[in-house]
């Protein structure tokens, strides 16, 4: 499969996963009640550490070990079924743990019907075996098959979930469409892929790389799911969903600046096998500029208006939730440069272990100021101990990476964008008065668009900016294609 192909896939698959969620999550939360949606998000938290522990490490593992032996069907087949037998077993442990929590954690008493739904998440994931396709580079079926199976999901959820006590129905309809997606996969290898393994299957001599793998993902995950889970034991459910909807917004842009420039991943790694730094710093250099242009007016327009968005995303419910998304509002920012110099650039050339600690350090950061801030400051608290937490990774990694590369920022691309929306907070404050605030918000939007555009002909002339918006010609189009 080409390279061409495999991107064009992996783009339409990370947009799926904007689309979708942008479809259900307005409908959702003005449907359902604060404290309903709030509970479901705290168990969603524990599901997700549970599918964590359970899957320690297998999924980059797994595309490892098959794409170094995809011609080899006995041995990948002796892999899959190793793998599939060490997540199946440690699905069901960590779902028995799940169904015995309410034990020791007495507000999940309650929301047994809940966790009853999350153990089949948590089993069925042992057999997506997404890692095995993967492996294969089977992109465009990873993509046909996750992309109608959400489109079903989101159909059943505006279809069947109409009243605000319906939130055990709205949790169980993902649940059921993962269950779909995993056995169609296994079901599938079964057919097409699976050979009998003329030797007997040793699950355990995958344990030691897999705890490596493990150690790094625990890392990196962990601290991103224990606000709502500390949030959850030391408030209330309203309090986890006030902090949940702004936390969810934020990282819908997130993901997309963190897809802007995924793709380049392995051409940096080919750059660095060559040593060829320049063209790493060039590449870096653009993503850079990009996460600049997405983020800053993202910030921005999340700092002046975090009612009106709030209003326009969720509906009035969330008004208090306000100042949660101000704090917030920074994070795909400081996560957008983040990703530039950890993802893009440590791990493509073997620093992996730079993260690493980078993302201790944040855990720390996280576990202590959640434990102090939300007590006093419950929801804001929590979004505060994020924030920090990745101003600390981010610090981390920057310093780092700054060892071995060296990269350009664009200050004519800075200057751009602050003027523009200087411009736009001024136009903003005299128009206060003649629009309602949702009218006022999509009109700040449009000044900002406009103006930067206007600023850019006339005055900044930024050539980041002019490839970025240019139309190339046939000869142009077949140069850019040999380019990147």
């Amino acid at each position: 499969m080409s390279i061409r192909k495999s991107m064009v896939s992996n783009f339409i698959l990370t947009m799926s996963n904007i689309v979708f969620p942008l479809i259900t999550f307005p409908y959702t939360t003005r449907l359902l009640s604060n404290a309903s949606l709030g509970q479901v998000f705290y168990v969603e938290a524990f599901t997700k550490y549970f599918i964590l522990f359970s899957c320690i490490g297998i999924p980059a593992y797994g595309v490892r070990e098959i794409a170094k032996n995809r011609n080899e069907p006995e041995v990948y087949s002796r892999i899959v079924m190793e793998l599939v037998m060490i997540q199946g077993g440690l699905g069901l442990l960590f779902s028995l743990i799940f169904l015995c929590l309410p034990l020791w954690v007495p507000n999940l008493a309650s929301l047994s019907d809940l966790i009853r739904l999350s153990c089949i998440s948590i089993i069925s994931s042992s057999f997506l075996i997404e890692w095995f396709y993967q492996g294969l580079e089977q992109y465009t079926y990873i993509t046909t098959r996750t992309v109608l199976l959400k489109a079903l999901s989101v159909a059943s959820i505006i279809l069947l979930v109409k009243s605000p006590n319906d939130y055990l129905l709205y949790y169980s309809i993902p649940v059921v469409i993962s269950t779909i997606n995993a056995l169609i996969n296994f079901s599938r290898y079964l057919k097409s892929y699976h050979y009998t393994p003329s030797e007997p299957l040793k699950p355990f001599r995958h344990f030691k790389p897999l705890f490596v793998l493990f150690s790094i993902n625990l890392a990196v995950s962990v601290y991103t799911l224990l606000d709502t889970i500390i949030l959850g034991i030391l408030t209330d459910p309203v309090s986890v969903s006030l902090y949940n909807v702004p936390l969810r917004l934020v990282k819908i842009v997130w993901s997309i600046t963190a897809s802007l420039g995924i793709v380049f991943i392995p051409r940096i790694a080919n750059f660095h096998k060559k040593g060829e730094q320049k063209e790493i710093a060039r590449i870096m250099t653009q993503n850079f500029s990009l996460v600049l242009l997405f983020t800053i007016p993202f910030a921005f327009f999340c700092l002046v208006f975090p009612r009106e968005i709030l209003g326009f995303v969720s509906g009035n419910k969330y008004e208090h939730a306000a100042t949660c998304v101000q704090i917030l509002a920074p994070i795909p920012l400081i996560i957008g440069l983040c990703n530039v110099m950890g993802t893009q650039y440590l791990l493509p050339s073997g620093r992996e272990q730079k993260i690493l600690k980078a993302t201790i350090f944040g855990l720390i950061c996280s576990l202590l100021l959640n434990f102090l801030l939300i007590p006093v400051l419950k929801h804001e608290g929590a979004a505060a101990a994020s924030l920090v937490a990745e101003v600390v990774v981010c610090t981390y990694i920057f310093s780092a990476a700054r060892k071995f590369i060296t990269i350009s920022i664009d200050y004519n691309l800075l200057r751009l964008i602050a003027t523009s929306l200087i411009f736009t907070f001024i136009l903003t404050l005299v128009l206060k008065d003649f629009y309602r605030s949702n009218i006022l918000l999509l009109v700040s939007g449009l000044i900002y668009i406009i103006s930067i555009f206007v600023l850019q002909i006339m005055v900044f002339k930024n050539s980041f900016l002019a490839k970025l918006i240019k139309i190339p010609t046939r000869n142009e189009q077949s140069s850019l294609t040999d380019n990147f």
